[in-house]
């Protein structure tokens, strides 16, 4: 009786042929890694130093930038209201000490350009938090609320919108050269995109979600002209950065070519040509 044992299974491809390696394309952890954005379950007191480190590095960069005095007040509104959402959360739990963060001076353009994105994440997390608020305050019908809350969304908007100036504070022709091939193999996945920012995706189901919910007022809500009024002052601040995120485009991508559209025309023509 033979008791030698069997050798392992040799797999083969069904075409009997060596594989292919397939090309990777970005998701979300490659946008996250590329922007030094780490997912966990931080608690209050590792969220606060993140945020006291961005902040002190955003503001010693912030006089090196080229962005005027509205779009730095801008910033400093949005990093006011991230810091009094962190303090505010700290008068919900247990308070702790918070260790100052590290002085940095001014960046090259990469590094403005992740620091930059750092930044918008901070103010898209608290545009979320702010927006699970104003959702809550609508539930509960407490309208002065809601007036106070679409206020500082309208803020945060702006906020985030200098954040994409001063992300973007350098010229086209060193982000054409410097900074986005930095998003493209081998340096980063293909089809690398800002479609990938986990925290934009979340801010847009819960904008609908409030959208909705405010569709569905009627008089006689109290304070229903008001909060109408900041409405519309909301959607103009979103009108603001849609058109500022359209500018960045064209001024730093002219051909109108994102990554991710170049990844996938590629891989039409790849399989056009294997077919």
């Amino acid at each position: 009786m033979n008791s030698e044992t069997p050798p392992t299974p040799l797999t083969l491809a069904t075409d009997s042929r060596v594989p292919v390696r397939a090309a990777a394309v970005a998701t979300t952890a490659d946008y996250d890694r590329y922007f030094h954005i780490a997912r966990q379950a931080p608690d209050l007191t590792s969220w606060t130093y993140d945020m006291l480190r961005l902040q002190t590095a955003v503001l010693a960069d912030l006089p090196h930038t080229g962005l005027d005095d509205s779009q730095r007040a801008a910033v400093l509104t949005g990093l006011l209201h991230a810091s009094h959402a962190t303090l505010a959360a700290w008068l919900r739990s247990t308070p702790g000490s918070v260790p100052d963060g590290p002085a940095d001076g001014p960046y090259g353009a990469l590094r403005r350009w992740k620091l930059g994105h750092q930044l918008f994440h901070l103010l898209l997390t608290t545009m979320n938090s702010a927006l699970d608020d104003i959702l809550a305050a609508v539930g509960a019908a407490r309208w002065a609320s809601v007036r106070h809350g679409l206020e500082r969304l309208r803020t945060l908007y702006d906020a985030a919108t200098a954040a994409m100036a001063y992300a973007s504070d350098f010229p086209a022709s060193v982000y054409a050269n410097d900074v986005r091939p930095t998003m493209e193999p081998p340096f980063a996945a293909p089809g690398f995109s800002g479609t990938l920012n986990q925290e934009h995706h979340v801010m847009t189901e819960r904008t609908r979600a409030l959208r909705t919910a405010l569709g569905n007022l009627s008089a006689p809500t109290p304070l229903l002209a008001v909060i109408r009024h900041e409405e519309t002052l909301l959607r103009a601040a979103q009108r603001r950065n849609r058109k500022a995120h359209a500018a960045i485009c064209e001024r730093c991508v002219p051909d109108g070519a994102s990554l991710l559209s170049r990844h996938t025309t590629r891989q039409r023509s790849d399989r056009a040509t294997c077919e």
